[in-house]
């Protein structure tokens, strides 16, 4: 999934929440280049958007899995 940077990154995580009601507990791997920065996936910084994204991700109990 490609997140746009110049839209709100809410609007983008209704993408996500589209699947997850899909899939409904089912196992999934989905890639996001979300246009965000987080330490949480070994950035340097974090930003407002990566902020956002991190909150949404502890929230739904998703993994980070970026190696």
């Amino acid at each position: 999934m490609y997140f746009d940077i110049t839209k709100e990154i809410e609007r983008e995580l209704d993408k996500i929440e589209e699947i997850l009601g899909f899939i409904k507990g089912n196992g999934l791997v989905n890639a996001v280049n979300s246009n965000s920065r987080s330490v949480a996936w070994h950035d340097s910084q974090t930003n407002k958007r990566g902020k956002i994204m991190v909150e949404y991700i502890i929230k739904k109990k998703l993994y980070i899995m970026n190696e």
